[in-house]
């Protein structure tokens, strides 16, 4: 649906990156790399390419490795076999087995280690890869596409992320424009994103006033895709009257009821696999990365000023430090 409305883009830099992704999906074995603020829909545009391609029959599979521990990223990715190295009690069949033939889509690229990114790189060019404790080698033929909302070649000149690898990449790059800049296309976005949601929620018939159509066309949506669906979404379900107001957009400091969604989501790309879960343990892990990625997003806000950080969330400044060396988060 979100992805529907990105295509309706009439802006040049928008019309380049869509060209550039049907590109992508006729190159069937390319890696594609997506980049692009936060919450502009890099997954909608990876899975676009995807069912574009002739892959589109086989798995379409996530992974976001910033916010999972590197051993877990690599057990997820590559799989692994018993063994007393890895702490496991039973085999783990991981991503690139499971999406043999199709797709793999990892977002947040820049946030994959070192030894991630040499793995990575070595699969990519010999679609062979080794399951953690096993000495078995196992061919797969995964096509990878990354996403970024940083500048990678920034990250290779600092030594953060392998040339080769940003190299393979770089060969296709799908730039996609912050809605900011694409003014013209805001209303047609908005006006296909209400019909959707009124057909969905059967709120009957809903259209923007003029002062909602100025609010919409002038202001920045920092957050991108994500806020103009959400707030689109908020109009057409709760506005009082079949005329939607400026205010009727605006959204509020988030609910318990819309963290709740946001985790549910995340969870349940982290959990794909719940159902053969056989042991314990999922709680703690759950609230350990929770609170890793929610200390580190908020010293990298204060610039690494752990007393404003300790204030913000609302914890003793000797409790923050002992959670910085435990989770060793780099500020």
């Amino acid at each position: 649906m979100e992805v529907e409305a990105l295509f309706l883009a009439k802006n040049k830099k928008m019309l380049k990156a869509v060209k550039d992704a049907e590109k992508a999906a006729l190159l069937n074995n390319i890696s594609v790399l997506i980049s692009g603020e936060d919450s502009f829909g890099k997954e909608l545009i990876a899975r676009r390419i995807h069912s574009e391609s002739q892959r589109k029959h086989k798995p379409f599979l996530t992974i976001n490795t910033s916010g999972t521990a590197v051993d877990i990223a690599e057990m997820e990715i590559f799989g692994w076999k018993m063994d007393t190295s890895t702490r496991t009690k039973e085999d783990k069949t991981g991503i690139l087995a499971k999406t043999n033939g199709g797709t793999l889509y990892i977002e947040d690229i820049a946030g994959l280690d070192d030894n991630l990114q040499t793995k990575l790189f070595k699969f990519i060019v010999e679609k062979k890869y080794r399951p953690l404790g096993s000495t078995r080698i196992i061919r797969s033929d995964t096509r990878v596409i990354g996403s970024t909302s940083k500048k990678l070649s920034d990250s290779v000149k600092k030594g953060n992320f392998r040339e080769d690898l940003y190299k393979i990449f770089k060969s296709i790059e799908i730039k996609l424009p912050p809605l900011r800049e694409l003014k013209e296309d805001l209303l047609p976005m908005a006006s296909y994103l209400l019909d959707y949601y009124k057909k969905k929620y059967e709120t009957g018939y809903k259209e923007f006033s003029a002062t909602a159509i100025k609010f919409i066309t002038g202001y920045d949506w920092p957050d991108n895709l994500r806020e103009l669906s959400l707030a689109v979404k908020k109009a057409a379900i709760l506005s009082d009257t079949p005329i939607i107001q400026h205010n009727d957009l605006i959204l509020d400091v988030p609910s318990k009821y819309s963290i709740y969604e946001f985790l549910n989501e995340k969870l349940n790309k982290y959990l794909s696999d719940i159902g053969e879960i056989k042991t314990g343990g999922l709680y703690e892990t759950i609230i350990s990365e929770v609170e890793k990625s929610l200390l580190a997003i908020v010293l990298r806000e204060t610039n690494g000023n752990q007393l404003k950080s300790s204030k913000i969330l609302g914890i003793n400044r000797n409790t923050l430090r002992s959670k910085i060396k435990q989770y060793d988060i780099k500020s």
